[in-house]
């Protein structure tokens, strides 16, 4: 075809390139189709200027995609569902106003404020930024947010159990470890984990895995009924973050406080003792054993842990886990 050439500064032959091209973000090679022209003139290439191609933003998009980063449109519908500015935003966020710009805009954002808007947009830790730090925000603000987040809690008296209708009343096969789920020991379980110690979000998934998977290897049946997913992080609970939601924000069971871990925001989960009774001497046991074997370790060394899973490796993202993994399981 015959284009003009800014290089020539003339028309001349092109041809239409459309190849794989690998991006490098942070260390992750992301592979992106890219298209441009290719003058048979100069030998020069022109990217091809149309609204809404952008490859370095599409590979953005699939590294945030692959780390459980936040997308643009997300930190920007947040903001606007609060009745934000930029400003109150970044505010309460502790970060440069052009920062936050930038970031909804589709620049790259850096892990550590990543993790600090993702914090935040759970309601507890909104609250608490806002009690600490009530500056922030206009006055007008400041008492709709508080008006908002009373009215969350007012409604949550039906939402554990529309949620265990809609997403926790499936009949027991292998991949919920041939139990139907309950919702009772499975907070239960978790209230334990984080009555022992005080684990980040990442580590209590992690044990929740190991303590139904190592009961089934041992039994023939899971403690809670829970399904489990291959996420990039490792196995986690399935629809976790309702259940998560559940404990935190409705049933009041686990508490979330933020702490540095080296220089990053961590949500750290703390629960005062459960009441055990509902759980069977294996069931008491299997917990045990999983809080005892990986009582030390960090969130990362558990994460390559679990990734060295026969069922971790045989699956893909998003697949459940089936419970006949559990045989290879290396605890």
């Amino acid at each position: 075809m015959f284009a003009f050439c800014p290089n020539c500064e003339k028309e001349t032959q092109q041809d239409l390139i459309n190849k794989i091209e690998i991006f490098n973000i942070r260390g992750e090679s992301i592979p992106i189709q890219v298209e441009y022209y290719h003058c048979q003139e100069c030998g020069e290439d022109f990217d091809i200027p149309r609204e809404g191609y952008d490859p370095l933003e599409q590979a953005y998009r699939e590294y945030r995609q692959r780390k459980g980063m936040l997308q643009p449109e997300a930190i920007k519908e947040f903001r606007q569902k609060l009745g934000l500015s930029q400003e109150e935003l970044s505010s309460l966020l502790g970060i440069g106003i052009a920062t936050l710009n930038r970031y909804e805009n589709g620049a790259l954002q850096s892990e550590a404020n990543d993790q600090a808007l993702s914090l935040i947009m759970n309601p507890g830790i909104l609250r608490q930024t806002l009690e600490r730090n009530p500056g922030a925000v206009s006055t007008q603000s400041l008492d709709r947010l508080r008006r908002q987040l009373k009215h969350q809690e007012k409604d949550c008296g039906d939402l554990l159990g529309n949620a265990v209708n809609d997403l926790g009343s499936y009949s027991p096969d292998i991949y919920s470890g041939m139990a139907p789920f309950n919702v009772n020991k499975f907070f239960r379980a978790a209230k334990l984990f984080c009555y022992r110690s005080r684990v980040v979000k990442t580590k209590l998934l992690k044990l929740l895995f190991y303590a139904d998977f190592y009961h089934y290897k041992n039994n023939g049946v899971s403690i809670t009924g829970a399904c489990y997913a291959h996420a990039t992080f490792g196995p986690v609970p399935n629809n976790y973050e309702t259940w998560l939601a559940a404990m935190i924000e409705w049933e009041k069971e686990i508490r979330v406080e933020e702490e540095l871990i080296g220089f990053y925001p961590a949500e750290i989960f703390i629960s005062d003792a459960p009441d055990l009774s509902i759980f069977s001497t294996s069931e008491l046991l299997a917990l045990e054993h999983v809080s005892k074997r990986f009582l030390n370790d960090t969130a990362a060394r558990i994460i390559d842990f679990s990734h060295a899973e026969v069922g971790y490796q045989k699956t893909k993202n998003g697949d459940l886990i089936s419970y006949e993994y559990a045989r290879d399981l290396q605890i």
